[in-house]
Formats: structure tokens, sequence, C-alpha cells
């Protein structure tokens, strides 16, 4: 698939490191996600205590699969249709990933390193894309 052995290992040892402070990179996360696009804190409710929730369980749910990351396809793949009820688009994807390496980097401190960087990149650029699949394949079916 997307991930090879060395990629696999190396994203669940970071993880391992970010895990306990899941809830700080979430937090951060939509912090700074608000803080960069305010386009978007309108696609969210305003009582964020559930949603953060789900971003942990999301967060938790990835990591748990990255091995076998083809687990995922088809849930992510219908996550991304569901996305376009909440008003997603293809471009945010990318505001959104560089917005999770961002506080993903901050709860990692010095353990961080460009690999990480590089890597994480990736992985979220994997995901969005079968978000992105989901996606597009709803909004043909719906045509």
């Amino acid at each position: 698939m997307d991930f090879d052995e060395d990629l696999v290992a190396r994203l669940t040892t970071s993880f391992r490191i970010i895990e306990p402070q899941i809830d700080e990179v979430v937090s951060i996360f939509y912090t700074r996600l608000f803080e960069s696009a305010p386009h978007i804190r309108s696609m969210f409710p305003n009582d964020m205590g559930r949603q953060k929730k789900h971003m942990v369980n999301a967060l938790l749910l990835v990591a748990k699969n990255v091995p076998n990351i083809e687990n995922l396809i088809e849930p992510l793949r219908e996550m991304g249709a569901r996305h376009i009820d909440y008003g997603a688009q293809e471009a945010h994807f990318p505001i959104v990933r560089d917005t999770m390496v961002y506080a993903l980097k901050q709860v990692a401190g010095y353990t961080w390193t460009p690999q990480l960087d590089a890597d994480w990149t990736h992985a979220l650029d994997v995901i969005a894309g079968y978000m992105i699949e989901g996606m597009r394949e709803a909004h043909a079916q719906a045509a």
C-alpha cells in the first residue's frame, strides 16, 4: 500500500510519544485551524467538545490502523462523503493537513524531526486522498 514498514514504524513510534497528550494535540489543532483559516470556523458547532472527541477518536483509529491502512479505505471514503454535508471542499484538506502536522509537532517537541514532518504529511495526504475519493463519488452519484 502507501505505507512501507519504515514509515509505519516511525509513525507508530512517534504516535506513542504524542498519544498521552492527544487532547492537547486536538486543542492546538482547532485553535490554529480557526486562526489560520477563519472561514472554516462556520463549518463547526459553537460548542467544540463533541467535535474534539470525534477528532481524538479519529486520530486513535488511524494510528491503530497505520500498519493496515487498507482497512480504513472504505470508512475514510464514507467519511469524505459525509463531509460534503458540512461544507468541506477539496481545497480544505491541505489546510487541515498542515494544521495537524503543526499540532503534532508542537506536542512532540524536541522529538520531532524533518523526517517525521514528511512522514506525517504523507500519511495525512493518503488519508485525505481517500476522503476526497469519497467526496467525488458522492458528487458523481448526486449528479
